[in-house]
């Protein structure tokens, strides 16, 4: 990509869409218009990550095969990314139960026994109303099959909104004339980087706020590590670009939060998410 052409935002929000592939375990959801590369990615830049196209998908065929004893595609790659989320479809009734259960622990029990799997799950779809609307008469959820677009528990899940809307349309300018990394080499070394633990660097630094619960929490972290890991791969960061990379994760879990409370209520309430500075305890 050619840095010049895009501003501080869209660099910021096409760095979190390649997360999922950077950590274990990372849900993240994609919604906006066509063309901005939300599936291209997934599909090309690294061959340790698979698109499923929406339409009807099975238990067997996405975590485990009872009848043949085989893993499903959690356990054979780093990432499985959704296209067309609106057209995802379980034969199997239990299916986004399983999926619920695998998102929010990493594990899924099939049969007798329970099966590990750290596969990063994405869920990308295109938005055909304007945002405005969409905010004022539903969710930002709205393009889900309604059995998942309104499960309160599926969508706590989300580890991340990124708000698609704020990615451009590329066009040809927007890809660069000078050197890149090889994606071979490039997805080497994302994949390596998964082995690597970044997210509990804030704690140096900051505390989060009291309005953030457990699952807010793990995604904040995750979001933080995927981050540093991409910007920091050495580790060498100062307070000023740890606070930069805290402030855009909590941003990015509030949206999901904010969305929950407008769909389940009081359970949802607290959103107003914050840190505090150790040094100065200022929140």
């Amino acid at each position: 990509m050619e840095p010049d052409t895009l501003n501080e935002c869209e660099k910021w929000l096409l760095l979190i869409r390649m997360i999922p592939l950077v950590e274990n375990n990372f849900n993240l959801c994609e919604l906006g218009p066509r063309s901005t590369g939300k599936s291209h990615l997934y599909k090309e830049i690294s061959p340790n990550s698979i698109l499923v196209f929406g339409g009807q998908t099975t238990v067997a065929n996405l975590f485990y095969n009872m009848g043949r004893k085989t893993v499903g595609l959690v356990g054979l790659w780093d990432c499985v990314a959704f296209d067309e989320v609106a057209g995802i479809n379980f034969k199997d009734k239990d299916g986004i139960q399983i999926m619920k259960d695998y998102m929010a622990s990493g594990s899924f029990a099939c049969g007798k026994e329970e099966k590990v799997a750290s596969a990063s799950m994405v869920f990308v779809g295109n938005i055909n109303q304007s945002v405005d609307v969409l905010l004022k008469t539903s969710s930002l959820f709205d393009p889900f099959q309604p059995e998942m677009g309104t499960d309160t528990a599926f969508l706590d899940c989300m580890h991340c909104y990124l708000p698609g809307w704020e990615i451009p349309k590329f066009r040809p300018e927007h890809f660069t004339d000078d050197y890149g990394f090889i994606t071979d080499y490039l997805a080497e070394f994302i994949r390596e980087l998964r082995k690597e633990q970044y997210g509990d660097a804030l704690d140096k630094y900051f505390k989060l706020g009291n309005n953030l619960n457990q699952r807010d929490t793990i995604a904040v972290r995750k979001m933080v590590g995927g981050l540093l890991k991409f910007l920091y791969p050495d580790g060498e960061f100062d307070k000023t670009q740890l606070e930069e990379v805290l402030r855009l994760s909590l941003e990015m879990r509030r949206r999901v939060k904010e969305q929950l409370k407008k769909l389940g209520g009081m359970e949802f309430y607290n959103v107003n998410f914050s840190y505090i500075d150790n040094e100065t305890f200022e929140e």
